[in-house]
């Protein structure tokens, strides 16, 4: 799978796309969703020699309804000022379908593919790279160099510097 670093990069990315003039917590959302759907690393760690250990759990958590669940129960925990739950939802949302989509890019990922319709076992991969590549993050710091670039061109071009002619000495 892509490294957290990679994820963290694209939901950084997304978030300056997608909310480049909202608040930073709104922006921080996405970047939250991003990496939430790991969550069930630590969990699945803590719970290895229990008898609560759940096999699927990850199956669960890279689902489509995982997705939905962890992002509305995130967005539940926090309270923005300017911001409702369904815009809290949405954007936490956006940040773990992007993780999803970043997942779907290896081959094999646990073996055939994500089983986004969970508990449905039907899979999906584009089978494109191999897990754990070194230079996953060049991925993710590239998609972060291109969309700095674009805001930045951007704003270059709302507020253009005058030019020299119109420039007037006193």
């Amino acid at each position: 799978m892509p490294d957290v670093l990679t994820h963290l990069l694209v939901g950084v990315s997304l978030a300056l796309l997608i909310r480049k003039d909202g608040p930073r917590s709104e922006q921080m959302l996405i970047v939250l969703g991003a990496v939430l759907i790991d969550i069930e690393r630590p969990i699945s760690w803590l719970l290895a020699d229990s008898p609560l250990y759940w096999i699927d759990l990850g199956f669960a958590f890279h689902s489509i309804l995982g997705a939905i669940i962890l992002a509305y129960f995130a967005a539940a925990c926090f309270d923005l000022e300017n911001s409702s739950m369904m815009v809290r939802f949405k954007l936490i949302l956006v940040g773990c379908v992007s993780h999803l989509l970043l997942d779907m890019v290896m081959y094999p990922w646990s073996e055939l593919g994500l089983q986004l319709l969970y508990p449905l076992k039907f899979r999906f991969s584009f089978h494109l790279l191999w897990p754990d590549f070194w230079f996953y993050p060049l991925f993710g710091c590239v998609f972060l160099l291109v969309v700095l670039s674009i805001r930045y061109f951007a704003k270059l071009n709302k507020n253009p510097e005058p030019a020299f002619s119109e420039v007037t000495c006193k």
